[in-house]
């Protein structure tokens, strides 16, 4: 009995070792990308307004609005991504980073080619701040366009 505990408790040691490891090969470089994203202390970020309506428009426009935001915290304020809920939006922002006490922005331009009716869209900022992200929203009425006759 003695025995099999003893052989039981080297598999499970052989196991987690062997998975547990480093996974990088000796071949493999380390991952530069993770080590040159600098490190920057939490801030705090206050848009003036995190929903906006576009109203109606009509399919086919491309509509835009700039979320604009201050940095309300004691460091620099360095957006990491902002990422759409889907491919018709198009975020752009402040890539340099904000000193607190200043402005920067999120712009979005949503294609309304293709989507008729009413939309809720989002997009998520990532940066560092407390909460680490925010979500933006913007929603519209989107008419159809008139369908041409041959």
């Amino acid at each position: 009995m003695k025995c099999l505990s003893y052989l039981l408790l080297v598999a499970v040691l052989a196991g987690s070792t062997a998975c547990g490891g480093n996974n990088q090969s000796k071949n493999s470089k380390p991952d530069v990308k993770a080590a040159e994203e600098p490190v920057m202390d939490p801030t705090s970020i206050q848009f003036t307004t995190t929903e906006h309506d576009f109203g109606k428009v009509k399919e086919g426009e491309k509509v835009t609005f700039n979320y604009e935001f201050t940095n309300t915290g004691k460091a620099d304020l360095l957006i990491q991504k902002a990422q759409a809920s889907c491919g018709c939006t198009i975020p752009k922002y402040s890539k340099e980073p904000v000193r607190p006490g200043k402005k920067g922005y999120v712009e979005v331009v949503f294609n309304t080619k293709g989507h008729p009716g009413k939309q809720r869209k989002s997009v998520r900022v990532t940066a560092n701040t407390e909460p680490v992200s925010t979500v933006l929203v913007f929603t519209c009425e989107v008419e159809p366009a008139e369908k041409k006759n041959n």
